[in-house]
């Protein structure tokens, strides 16, 4: 009876954001309630109807015994969503929230200097591998490297465990990818197959940034990427976009394999699915509401790490861990064999305040809506092109939130921010505050 009811909360935990998203969202397929309720799904319904089965699979067994240790998890999980979604609900407007898809499609038209984009785009990405590579030691891709790179996420760990994740230098990672926005962008607008091409190569590029950096769900923000640009630019998703969608994921579930197989593990699809601690994770849940005493909140401390997160660790080696995970694992759940586990952002507001941290899910719902409207139906569509965040800003946003923690993800997004400010200042182009007047129309016609 416990499975049953754990089940019937996760499955109304997915169906509602969905709905919601449906219902209020801005944009098809990828509003923040549609990236709600796919994290809710896979990692809430999937992974406890899955446990139900094969209990041996959930990764909280492995250091909590408590008797309805799940049921009170997942009671914990369903009230920070069901906040998140009433979060969301109140920040909705009746009036001037209709997305300028006209305007995006005009800036994406006049893209400027494609070609200097399409070659910065790759030289900006050979050189960040190669300083990814040689901080690793190494002088060449190889297998081996490719290896190292995925099974060690850190290096020159400190007294504490602690090491360099090279965050600062994948930071450079958002230039290719920001190219394969904007080509794919213009591409799909004007029709035109060799730029499609070139945002076809730009993928594959960002296909092996994910391999180098041993991070499985850059496949995911790849494809993610991809379908915001489509939807946002008026696309419609009909029968021919599912199959390309189908197509690409199964690309993405097959990558991720061989990355998985890189990490030396043999373990099938679905064991990586409900044996780990991504998405909108039932184990983080269960582990933080039996571990957590009141003596361990942080009381909202976490949540301004970031502060101190722009020193690099070259220069301050002993710096603190800014991911939250790391104290999870370490100080909460007992274990110091280095790395982090996910924390989630629920686990991130429980170990703060507790269960009053379901209240933080209100203000994350808030903000995602607020920054969707933001970034899709504002004037700031027309006068700076500020839809292009959205899939860049906004979904990372909302990725980190439910999966990760807060801090890790403030510090690179400032970073991401400003690299992709002044690509916007050179590549995208400007027009008059009445959006009348194109500054840099190529195309000789009024708009």
């Amino acid at each position: 009876m416990e499975d049953f009811l754990i089940i019937t909360l996760a499955a109304f935990c997915t169906g509602l954001p969905l709905w919601m998203g449906r219902r209020y969202g801005m944009v098809s397929v990828v509003s923040p309630m549609h990236l709600l309720a796919y994290f809710a799904g896979f990692g809430f319904l999937i992974k406890v109807a899955v446990y139900s089965t094969v209990p041996e699979w959930a990764f909280y067994t492995r250091f909590v015994t408590t008797p309805g240790a799940q049921m009170v998890g997942a009671l914990y999980l369903a009230g920070f969503i069901l906040l998140l979604c009433l979060g969301y609900r109140c920040a909705v407007r009746p009036v001037h929230t209709q997305p300028h898809i006209a305007d995006a499609q005009l800036i994406a038209v006049g893209l400027v200097r494609q070609g200097w984009l399409f070659v910065a785009a790759f030289a900006v990405a050979a050189v960040t591998i190669m300083l990814l590579i040689r901080a690793r030691g190494a002088d060449a891709v190889s297998l081996d490297v490719l290896t190292q790179l995925n099974t060690a996420k850190q290096i020159n760990l400190n007294s504490n465990g602690v090491g360099a994740t090279l965050a600062g230098i994948k930071t450079l990672f958002v230039v290719p990818k920001f190219a394969f926005v904007l080509l794919l962008g213009q591409g799909l607008v004007l029709r035109r197959r060799y730029l499609l091409l070139q945002a076809a190569l730009l993928a594959a590029l960002v296909v092996l940034i994910a391999l180098i950096s041993g991070d499985r769900f850059e496949l995911v923000e790849l494809l993610v990427f991809a379908i915001a640009t489509f939807t946002i630019l008026g696309g419609r998703i009909g029968a021919r976009a599912v199959l390309c969608i189908g197509i690409a994921a199964i690309g993405v579930l097959l990558t991720s394999a061989y990355m998985t197989a890189l990490r030396g593990q043999n373990t099938g699809l679905m064991y990586q699915i409900v044996g780990s601690t991504y998405f909108l994770d039932i184990n983080a849940a269960v582990m933080v509401t039996d571990r957590v005493t009141p003596s361990m909140y942080l009381l909202g401390e976490s949540y301004g790490w970031w502060s101190f997160g722009w020193v690099p660790r070259a220069i301050w080696l002993d710096k603190p861990a800014i991911d939250l995970g790391v104290f999870f694992k370490r100080d909460v759940m007992g274990v110091d064999t280095g790395g982090a586990f996910n924390v989630t952002g629920p686990g991130e507001a429980y170990i703060n305040f507790g269960w009053a941290g379901m209240a933080v899910g209100f203000a994350l719902g808030w903000l995602c809506r607020k920054g969707e409207v933001l970034l899709l139906a504002s004037p700031m569509v027309r006068r700076h092109g500020a839809f292009w965040f959205y899939p860049l800003l906004l979904y990372p946003f909302v990725q980190a939130t439910l999966q990760s923690s807060f801090s890790a993800f403030v510090v690179g997004a400032v970073a991401q921010a400003m690299i992709l400010a002044l690509m916007l200042a050179l590549f995208v182009p400007r027009f008059h505050s009445a959006g009348l007047v194109h500054e840099n129309w190529r195309y000789g016609h009024a708009v």
